[in-house]
């Protein structure tokens, strides 16, 4: 059984691999003819723009989400009815995560707008609202993530560095109850394994349409998605030599 499903797995990746192929070559012969190319220098202030805008509408939501988790918190602890209480339990501890997730996603964004603005300035040497916009998005971004430490201080009773290690986020991670460690846990692994098998190599598609489109090998893009596609495969590791002595 498990031959059939390594044999079938094998066809399917040359048969994806060969129709990959094909519609490269006929997107690249569509192309030639009417010398389709793709001006980068008049995307970057949209993606600037449109990391900007996610930025504030991602800073807004994580207070909100935050503000929500303390309001749950002091009724939790007030709250005498069982039910009730398991409510307030709940929603505290969603709206907290919640809250650092639209905080984790907002930093992206911002850092993502200020890098590209940044980059328009100094080196296209072109003056964009933008870029300024982004350094107060990137103050908000970091009283964002002070209010999300005091929050988590308050809601999980732990105190979390403003800057992180490893091993702190780890004692932070055994301040969980059981199942929601359990639950992160199955949920990490699924991202691990989705980015391993699906996200990186699709990258890879899309780094190779973008070098077709604009003409040019996107060389370091290749080299930066290579580079974390071993990384997160080399990073096991030390889990293997820790777990399996």
């Amino acid at each position: 059984m498990k031959k059939k499903r390594g044999l079938l797995l094998f066809l399917m990746s040359v048969v994806s691999g060969a129709f990959l192929y094909i519609f490269v070559d006929m997107l690249k012969a569509g192309a030639e003819p009417h010398g389709i190319m793709l001006d980068v220098k008049v995307l970057l202030p949209w993606i600037s723009a449109i990391g900007l805008l996610l930025g504030f509408v991602g800073i807004l939501l994580t207070f909100n989400f935050l503000k929500k988790s303390r309001k749950f918190h002091s009724l939790y602890q007030e709250e005498i009815d069982d039910d009730l209480n398991e409510t307030y339990y709940v929603q505290m501890y969603r709206n907290l995560e919640f809250g650092t997730i639209t905080s984790n996603i907002t930093s992206v964004a911002i850092l993502l707008a200020l890098f590209i603005s940044g980059s328009e300035v100094i080196v296209l040497d072109i003056s964009h609202i933008t870029l300024s916009l982004s350094f107060l998005g990137l103050v908000l971004v970091l009283n964002a993530q002070k209010y999300l430490f005091k929050t988590i201080a308050i809601v999980r009773q732990f105190d979390l560095a403003f800057f992180s290690t490893p091993k702190d986020i780890l004692d932070h991670f055994d301040s969980y109850d059981e199942g929601e460690r359990k639950a992160n846990l199955e949920q990490s692994f699924r991202i691990l394994f989705q980015l391993n098998n699906y996200v990186l190599p699709a990258l890879y598609f899309l780094i190779a349409l973008f070098s077709l489109l604009t003409g040019e090998i996107q060389l370091l893009a290749f080299l930066l998605v290579g580079a974390i596609h071993i990384y997160i495969n080399v990073m096991q590791l030390p889990m293997v030599k820790r777990y399996f002595k």
